[in-house]
């Protein structure tokens, strides 16, 4: 079961992403409904994920990360996190204004613009630094370590690479840039599981990137459809 979950994450999600990037609903829902339709489908994912495991009874918490880590070091690697995505999140953005290239119209509708909506949006910026942590970091990124082939030195940092190869494609509502950032973020969310065997670094650094990303955003996207603006990971 836990193939299936995992084959489900990183095929069919990207699948289906590119099959609602093709028929522009996404820019046509109301925002609140986004906002409310995605915590809802990521929470019953990962509770998913976590029956599978429970299930099936091979796999302990702290296999897929699921492990505190002393307060300094938490700290800092949520930090170092942090701070390597902002970095990249500005190295796209800079590649963008370069390229003159903006975001995509699904983005720019993304963006709140009412005191409602921006409340609703700090509720899926916690959802998602949480649940896609689980799913695709914790479940996807430990299943696809125990092939043959990747369970050598650098079989964890291959398997990252895939799994992050999912994860942006699985962003297809975002243009071809947009999906290149949202893999790259992605492997580095990867990098504290791998080295520390803690998924709540990245979790943090995930949420806390979403909610930053928040406070930068325009008060009125449509007003700035013309600025590209950073998007989430």
């Amino acid at each position: 079961m836990v193939w299936a979950y995992t084959l489900m994450v990183l095929v069919a999600a990207p699948v289906l992403a590119w099959r609602l990037a093709a028929s522009g609903l996404l820019r046509k829902t109301p925002r609140t409904v986004v906002y409310r339709g995605g915590m809802t489908t990521s929470w019953l994912l990962a509770l998913a994920g976590a029956a599978v495991l429970w299930w099936e009874q091979d796999t302990s918490p702290a296999q897929v990360g699921l492990i505190g880590l002393p307060p300094v070091a938490g700290v800092a690697w949520s930090a170092g996190t942090l701070a390597m995505l902002l970095l990249g999140l500005g190295l796209f953005g800079l590649l963008l204004k370069l390229l003159r290239r903006g975001e995509s119209p699904d983005v720019l509708h993304l963006i709140p613009e009412t005191r409602g909506e921006r409340w609703l949006f700090v509720g899926l910026a916690l959802t998602a630094g949480v649940t896609e942590e689980f799913i695709y970091r914790g479940i996807a990124l430990t299943s696809l370590m125990r092939l043959p082939g990747l369970d050598g030195p650098w079989g964890p940092w291959l398997a990252a690479a895939l799994v992050a190869l999912a994860f942006g494609l699985g962003h297809g509502y975002q243009n071809v840039m947009g999906m290149l950032r949202a893999g790259v973020l992605g492997f580095v969310l990867a990098v504290p599981l791998l080295l520390s065997g803690s998924l709540l670094p990245g979790m943090a650094a995930h949420a806390v990137l979403d909610l930053t990303l928040l406070a930068r955003s325009p008060a009125s996207g449509r007003r700035h459809a013309a600025t590209p603006q950073p998007d989430l990971p």
